[in-house]
């Protein structure tokens, strides 16, 4: 071990010899920027190449007063090693906020190119790093004011840095941002981070975080959020009227919104938002007993006057298990959101063929509907869907033990462009409906008839006119028999999912099936096989 000593003199001070290091967390942001005074014990050890070549072998060298002769020798050696560390930078042009996000949205964020040459760059700077040890990774020097090293993480682009942060939902990231300055920097003053917000914990204080949301994402349009467009609280328990109207007074290009489980949610605040946010398209109100219509508030359908600004321009409705829903709530959504394309009632077990009925007059360019579990559905509810004609390519009616194969005749022979048609559990629906669904249906791609009364017959009729099949499910169908399943294996090339649970098939049936279908996943429930 060599010790050096130097009587630190105004010569020996100069900028080339101060070193600026960047430290990974706040614990050296201190010492980084302490300004060493002229008689300071300082203590050195290599530089991060010597470390990494002899970094049990080095010891720190210690630097003290000595006579003005060793002055030349001791200034060299500071300056070598600070030298190593230091890094002068150009100076940055200056750049306005809005003109560096959209620089990173045009240019960066997006291309793969760049960002893979972005990684190949910091694969190369980790090469000789030794990430298993965090004590020689971390610390250079043991003493009074010990170097830290940049983490790993610290060697990331701002570009790869964003990306990363935009897989993380909202309150993690609110969280993030307190980790540095940087993260703060980048999180808080990059817009494609805030496009949509993400908050799906029950234990959030939902009602108090979205106000102060809010308001952050307001400070360069106050009052309103205009970069927020999509917004995700499912599962929020807290949540109440109180935060909807923040949503409703701050969100005016809301155009998603999904509330899945918030049971504390009324009809009073939806109307609201619905009324508030113009442009809102989507909107799932899953699990909300609360809820039993959606319109406009009173105050807006008094000052409009014309039939088009009564109409709420949704395309998207979930109300599945909105226990409370009933046909004239349902009338009064249809009458407002006429222009509906999909619209799920799933379990909502007040609904009957009036409201039905409510549907089909109104929303005329209705594309997936489904009222599965809706146990007072019965045929003439579907009589009055099939005037909804091609439009209607997708429609689940299962275990609805009210419908036969009347109905499903009604919709099989008026919608011709049906793609999805799910019948589970009615006991009512035999081999005549699929002869119809067969004839009149031939770009189906989903049946499910499980629990329904279908033979082997059925199956042949199915799979001779309907070749294009990719999802089949014959669940607890008794009628079918290894010659059923084999022809449509062998009609139906392109099957991709086959349930035949409870089914008593035989393994060379399964067999057959993988020789014909080979890329089809089948749900049985034969160990055998």
């Amino acid at each position: 071990m060599v010790e050096l000593h130097v009587r630190f003199m105004d010569q020996i001070a100069t900028p080339g010899s101060e070193s600026n290091h960047d430290s990974s967390s706040g614990i050296a942001s201190d010492i980084a920027s302490y300004n060493y005074p002229p008689t300071a014990m300082t203590t050195f050890k290599g530089s991060a190449h010597s470390d990494r070549h002899s970094s049990d072998s080095c010891k720190s060298k210690t630097v003290s007063f000595a006579s003005s002769t060793d002055s030349k020798s001791s200034n060299y050696y500071v300056q070598m090693h600070t030298k190593q560390r230091v890094r002068h930078h150009p100076p940055s042009p200056v750049v306005s906020k809005s003109e560096r996000a959209t620089h990173l949205y045009k240019n960066t964020v997006y291309d793969p190119r760049y960002i893979e040459s972005q990684m190949d760059a910091m694969k190369s700077k980790m090469k000789y790093m030794d990430l298993q040890d965090t004590d020689k990774l971390m610390w250079t020097a043991k003493g009074k004011y010990p170097y830290v090293r940049p983490s790993p993480f610290e060697l990331l682009t701002d570009d790869i840095v964003l990306r990363i942060l935009s897989n993380l939902p909202t309150d993690h990231l609110c969280r993030s941002s307190r980790v540095c300055l940087r993260w703060y920097r980048l999180i808080w003053e990059h817009p494609l981070l805030w496009t949509s917000i993400v908050i799906n914990n029950d234990s959030v204080n939902i009602d108090k975080a979205l106000k102060y949301l809010m308001r952050r994402l307001s400070y360069n349009t106050p009052k309103v959020c205009v970069i927020l467009e999509r917004m995700n609280l499912n599962g929020c328990h807290q949540l109440t009227d109180k935060g909807l109207r923040v949503i409703a007074r701050r969100c005016p290009e809301l155009r998603y919104l999904e509330l899945k489980g918030c049971f504390n949610v009324t009809n009073v605040a939806l109307f609201d938002v619905v009324s508030s946010c113009v442009n809102l398209e989507h909107l799932d109100v899953t699990g909300c007993p609360l809820v039993t219509c959606i319109s406009l508030t009173d105050k807006l359908l008094s000052e409009s006057t014309s039939h088009n600004q009564h109409q709420i321009y949704l395309r998207y409705l979930d109300m599945s298990d909105c226990a409370a829903l009933e046909d004239v709530g349902l009338g009064v959504i249809t009458s407002h959101c006429s222009q509906l394309q999909f619209l799920y009632l799933r379990r909502c077990m007040r609904i009957t063929d009036t409201g039905i009925r409510h549907i089909a007059h109104n929303c005329l360019y209705l594309r997936e509907f489904s009222v599965s579990d809706c146990k007072r559905v019965t045929d003439l509810g579907l009589w009055e869907l099939s005037k909804l004609g091609d439009h209607l390519r997708y429609l689940s009616v299962a275990k609805c033990d009210k419908v036969s194969d009347v109905g499903v005749m009604y919709v099989a022979k008026h919608c011709a462009k049906l793609r999805y048609l799910n019948v589970r559990g009615c006991e009512a629906v035999s081999d005549e409906s699929l002869e119809y669904i067969s004839c009149n249906c031939p770009r189906l791609r989903s049946l499910d008839v499980g629990k329904c009364d279908i033979t082997d017959e059925g199956l042949q009729l199915l799979a001779e006119n309907c070749p294009q099949l990719r999802k089949l499910s014959v669940k607890s169908c008794e009628g079918i028999t290894d010659k059923g399943i084999a022809i449509v294996a062998y009609h139906c090339r392109g099957l991709a999912q086959l349930n035949i649970q409870d089914c008593d098939l035989s393994v060379e049936t399964y067999r057959t099936v993988k020789k014909y279908c080979r890329g089809c996943i089948i749900e049985h429930t034969n160990p055998a096989f």
